[in-house]
């Protein structure tokens, strides 16, 4: 996974490159698509959350990006991503979204650092190209994403998997509608969903340690079932949600949050935080300050605005224990049905 190239932001001093740039993208469209004529959008769709990582279980440099892109009718797509890498010592940081009288414990939402704002995003332009179930995009950066398409909810929605790159990317998906970016659906329609009916699929770097061998890193799979939190209590306000799971035991175990990235809710980026509340117990804390839990989530909304789930990463880089990069846990995954 060393060699994977996270996208870079444009440098103030590189506007007029940009420009020119965008200048020549519509001069020459791609494959032979002029600006004059109409591009085929990828099953209809423009707004795509998506989900990408580089993950290897011999590795210790994983990374994750979680974008928007948005494909235009004239052959051309924008993104934009956030990226979390184990290069990176990403800390965690508040969404700002106090989670009360939700989940047994009154505490605001924390998240991957970055996740609250588009000032940390990376952007990137490309071109695409649509062939049978086949999206291609180059990017002017010399990135290029293969992937499949499929068409859900009876047309309403669409689904990407990742069947190529040049980046070092193993694994990536995502979905996508025409409802805007600003369609954000509230939590109390949220929590009213039929979470059962919502598949979860991921995959996620971690590690076992064994006195003989150390750490071994291995890459936690699962598909096909619900995520483990089946019904979402709506919190003070209604802005987030919260809940609470058991252990094999009966005692109280994980405390789980829902919120926005950041207070002002006029986007679909989520954050997903849980913590088991024993270890916040063994540090005499409320709100738990260790190594939690943190998953930016988009939502996956169709065109018609119905609430689909989420498309999302997690990013819980270590910061707690001396054990260092082999108590990071990081991947990709969807909840989505």
């Amino acid at each position: 996974m060393d060699t994977a190239i996270p996208r870079r932001k444009m440098s103030p001093h590189s506007g007029r490159a940009l420009i020119l740039c965008a200048v020549t993208l519509l001069i020459s469209a791609p494959h032979g698509t002029s600006n004059a004529e109409t591009a085929r959008l990828p099953l209809e769709k423009t707004n795509f959350a998506v989900a990408i990582g580089g993950l290897d279980a011999a590795s210790t440099t994983n990374w994750v990006r979680l974008g928007q892109y948005t494909f235009a009718a004239d052959g051309t797509v924008s993104a934009q991503d956030w990226y979390w890498s184990q290069r990176i010592r990403v800390r965690r940081a508040s969404t700002g979204v106090p989670a009360e009288n939700c989940a047994g414990r009154d505490c605001t939402v924390l998240t991957a650092a970055g996740w609250q704002t588009t000032e940390t995003a990376q952007e990137q332009r490309g071109t695409y190209t649509v062939a049978n179930d086949s999206l291609n995009v180059t990017w002017t950066d010399g990135q290029h994403e293969d992937w499949k398409i499929s068409s859900l909810a009876g047309g309403k929605l669409s689904g990407i998997e990742l069947t190529g790159n040049n980046f070092g990317a193993t694994l990536g998906f995502g979905n996508g509608s025409n409802a805007p970016w600003t369609a954000r659906v509230p939590a109390t329609v949220i929590a009213a969903a039929q979470h059962a009916e919502l598949v979860h699929r991921y995959y996620l770097w971690k590690t076992r340690y064994s006195p003989e061998t150390g750490y071994t890193g291995y890459i936690d799979h699962g598909d096909g079932a619900p995520f483990w939190v089946r019904k979402w209590n709506r919190c003070d306000g209604d802005q987030c949600l919260g809940a609470q799971t058991t252990s094999n035991a009966g005692a109280t175990h994980t405390a789980y949050y829902i919120s926005p990235a950041d207070a002002p809710a006029g986007h679909r980026r989520d954050a997903l935080w849980h913590w088991h509340i024993e270890l916040a117990d063994a540090r005499n804390e409320d709100c738990y300050t260790g190594n939690s839990h943190v998953k930016p989530m988009i939502q996956v909304v169709d065109d018609d605005g119905g609430f689909h789930g989420w498309v999302g990463v997690e990013a819980s880089l270590n910061q707690s224990t001396k054990a260092g990069v082999n108590d990071d846990d990081i991947g990709i995954f969807r909840i989505v049905g």
